[in-house]
């Protein structure tokens, strides 16, 4: 694990599972995680036996929790004048609540974000199985694929090929988009069936080790025409720029205009009506966000996804997306598929 650099006047507080999962390597249902010189968790007597004996053994501290006076006396303990909270996670009551403890609330959000935005070899690893499974789920089952089918036939067909090859839950609900409903970014799956010269858009992805993959491919069911395959040729060529140009030090929005200048230059800009990407880590949405208004700056070790799209309302949607890793100052794709399109026929 990284070393999470802390002031010696504070302590962390930390309340989402998954986090405290990540700070540990144990996941525990219930409980708080203050880092301070230390690590220390709190949990009740339901969890404490499983937990102290997980807990010991990676070299935290587990206590009972009864009341907040438990917590007071630790913040005393340690001498802390500052208490930061995760304000993404946390309320508005829980806020006002912590106030009794008389310190200082501040936010640390933007700080664990970015910490946890730079992943470890072994994150890495867990990501990289994570996109072999969802690749090789994608590439076995949409051969499948045969006129009449719907579109929760071919997801539930994906899904239980993923859980198949080991992986333990998907990332996300799985997208499966025929025809029209392609035009629809976030598409709910439903019975529509596949008819032919359809176009067939799939987002999809898993967890494996408690890491999530994310992957976008559009084929097509049939002949495709000359308006898609020009689309489909312009959103492939701005996935490949972004990839071929962002670099360590980059900034997300500079990321994101790489692949939204090629769309402007075959006037597709338009049509492109979502940011470039998003950082992918335990959760499928994590910092950085690769955007039109983002600063932030990319950095080694930073897996995130290149996702641009173009969608035609009422006529069908194109979306190209891989997770990648940022290397040596290079983009490193996740995924080793040809990007060029599927035409399956009938």
């Amino acid at each position: 694990m990284k070393n999470f650099e802390v002031e010696t006047n504070a302590v962390y507080l930390i309340t989402d599972r998954t986090t405290r999962e990540y700070f540990t390597g144990v996941d525990i249902a219930e409980g708080y995680l203050f880092l301070s010189k230390t690590k220390v968790y709190f949990t009740d007597s339901r969890y404490f036996y499983a937990a102290n004996k997980a807990l010991t053994k990676v070299g935290v501290e587990c206590r009972i929790y009864k009341s907040d006076e438990d917590i007071a006396a630790f913040i005393k303990e340690v001498g802390a004048s500052v208490l930061y909270i995760d304000f993404e996670r946390s309320t508005v009551k829980e806020y006002f609540d912590y106030q009794k403890f008389g310190v200082d609330i501040k936010d640390f959000s933007l700080k664990l974000q970015k910490f946890k935005s730079v992943k470890t070899e072994t994150e890495i690893a867990s990501i990289t199985k994570a996109c072999e499974i969802a690749q090789s789920a994608y590439h076995s089952v949409i051969k499948t694929l045969k006129e009449g089918m719907t579109e929760l036939e071919l997801k539930e067909k994906l899904e239980t090929k993923m859980f198949s090859l080991g992986a333990t839950k998907t990332s996300f609900d799985t997208i499966v988009a025929f025809g029209e409903n392609s035009a629809v970014p976030h598409h709910e799956t439903g019975n529509t069936k596949l008819k032919e010269n359809s176009v067939v858009l799939i987002d999809m992805g898993c967890v494996y080790n408690g890491y999530c993959s994310d992957i976008t491919r559009t084929a097509f069911f049939g002949t495709p025409d000359k308006k898609f395959l020009e689309c489909y040729d312009a959103v492939l060529n701005a996935n490949l720029i972004a990839e071929d140009n962002i670099t360590d030090k980059t900034t997300a929005k500079v990321g994101d205009a790489f692949a939204r200048n090629y769309l402007k230059e075959k006037n597709l800009d338009v049509f492109f009506t979502h940011s470039l990407g998003h950082g992918v880590g335990q959760e499928i949405h994590e910092y950085p966000r690769l955007s039109p208004k983002s600063d932030a700056v990319l950095e080694n070790g930073m897996v995130f996804t290149v996702e641009p799209g173009v969608y035609f309302d009422g006529e069908f949607g194109i979306r190209i997306e891989d997770t990648v890793l940022l290397e040596n100052g290079k983009v490193k794709r996740l995924f080793t598929d040809e990007k060029k399109l599927l035409i399956l026929k009938k």
